[in-house]
């Protein structure tokens, strides 16, 4: 016992060195934008709910919801939805379910690099399509190279023109089409020969003309019914990095300044990677290094206890078993011996010599002694029950060869002699 409590104390030290370790260790950034609530990594959204929580004065929920359960969940209150994800890939019937909400009076803002069919359609707009790369991000902000610009163009009653500064890995998506469905908000710069991947530039431009400047739109508003939808094609500045990022913060306050006073819920319904974390009972665990580690550690420690202390703490019992009966074994040994030596006048001598001595043990009578003795032989009738014609007949004619010893037959005969004297009298 002494032992396992050195084992425990050893156990318990070893895991609160190994998490003090590991907490003072610099933490390793994932730059996979993941959109999700309880991630602190530079493009989850820990920061930018906690900022929105304390900042919106209406009230800022979160919500596991899709369009569909939201639009059934509350139909006489306004509210503005947020759905921020990679890709919204919106189904015919949650298409249909935002337009709903818009038209009582909801706002809803969709930010996302990359729109459902079902949606491009109704609202008869195209976007481009950015493929997000961290290393690429990595290398441009690390080359000290110029940033790309957002200028801001909605509401100029209400916000003055404003321009702010990304990373072009944050907003590189945009939107374009020969007439956009709504009002613009916001909108980059692009040279032509940036532009004309998308659309087809004039054959008989002059290069002049191809170098200059074209703006195409990255946020608009879409009215429809009572309300309106708004779309982002920049969901990265969302996110943690973005709040962070200089005083970008002031551009998302205005995209979310058009939900005008309604309480603003967040969904990630859409959001994939946040939906699969969800399902672990050890999210908030795993979503922290050092409470990772720990939890992984706790593991072996358990199993290495069970390992260890599961072995035999006494000395080991032998099992008694019961002796097996070897007399039916030892008889056919026995048999076997006499059969081949061919020997069975003295295996005959020794079955009566037994018999003998087991009539000695039980009815005290000696039958090795032939001698007339008729007390003897009454003493066998009476003990026995048997007559004694019957006991002359069960030992006549067993002999035991040519030894000058007794044996059944001379018992046989002594008793058929001590009857005839009997009889005679």
């Amino acid at each position: 016992m002494k032992g396992s409590h050195w084992f425990i104390i050893f156990i318990v030290a070893f895991l609160v060195i190994m998490f003090a370790v590991e907490y003072h260790l610099p933490k390793k950034f994932v730059w996979t934008p993941t959109f999700g609530h309880y991630d602190d990594q530079p493009f989850g959204c820990a920061v930018f709910d906690s900022l929105l929580s304390a900042s919106l004065p209406n009230g800022y929920t979160l919500s596991k919801k899709t369009f569909y359960q939201l639009e059934e969940e509350d139909t006489l209150h306004s509210r503005g939805i947020l759905a921020v994800a990679h890709d919204m890939a919106l189904t015919d019937i949650d298409v249909k379910s935002l337009l709903k909400m818009a038209e009582r009076g909801n706002k809803v803002m969709l930010a996302s690099t990359m729109f459902s069919r079902y949606l491009k359609d109704t609202l008869n707009f195209e976007s481009y399509r950015f493929y997000f790369s961290p290393l690429a991000l990595k290398k441009y902000a690390t080359s000290l190279l110029a940033k790309d610009s957002l200028c801001w163009v909605g509401d100029s009653a209400v916000y003055s023109p404003r321009t702010f500064y990304f990373y072009p890995q944050l907003c590189s998506s945009y939107f374009w089409g020969d007439s956009l469905p709504g009002k613009e908000l916001a909108r980059k710069a692009l040279h032509v020969n940036e532009y004309r991947y998308e659309v087809e530039v004039d054959s008989v431009s002059t290069e002049s003309e191809q170098d200059t400047l074209r703006y195409v739109p990255v946020a608009m508003t879409c009215p429809v019914g009572k309300g309106e939808v708004i779309l982002v094609s920049t969901p990265l500045i969302f996110t943690n990095y973005g709040i962070l990022d200089g005083n970008n913060s002031a551009y998302i306050f205005r995209l979310l300044s058009q939900m005008g006073e309604f309480p603003v819920v967040r969904t990630e319904g859409y959001v994939k990677e946040t939906a699969e974390m969800q399902q672990s009972p050890f999210r908030y665990l795993l979503s922290r290094q050092p409470l990772r580690w720990a939890l992984y550690l706790t593991m072996i420690a358990i199993l290495l206890f069970m390992i260890f202390t599961a072995r035999r703490r006494q000395r080991v019992i032998p099992v008694i078993r019961e002796p097996e009966n070897k007399s039916l074994e030892f008889t056919e040994l026995i048999g076997t011996l006499y059969y081949q030596k061919k020997d069975h006048a003295d295996l005959v001598h020794k079955k009566f010599i037994y018999f003998a001595e087991e009539l000695r043990r039980e009815i005290q009578v000696d039958i090795e002694e032939v001698a007339d003795d008729e007390r003897s032989f009454r003493r066998i009738a009476q003990k026995t029950g048997m007559d004694a014609e019957e006991i002359i007949d069960r030992f006549d004619g067993i002999r035991c060869g040519f030894k000058q010893t007794s044996c059944p037959d001379q018992f046989a005969e002594a008793l058929r002699e001590a009857l005839e004297k009997k009889n005679s009298k």
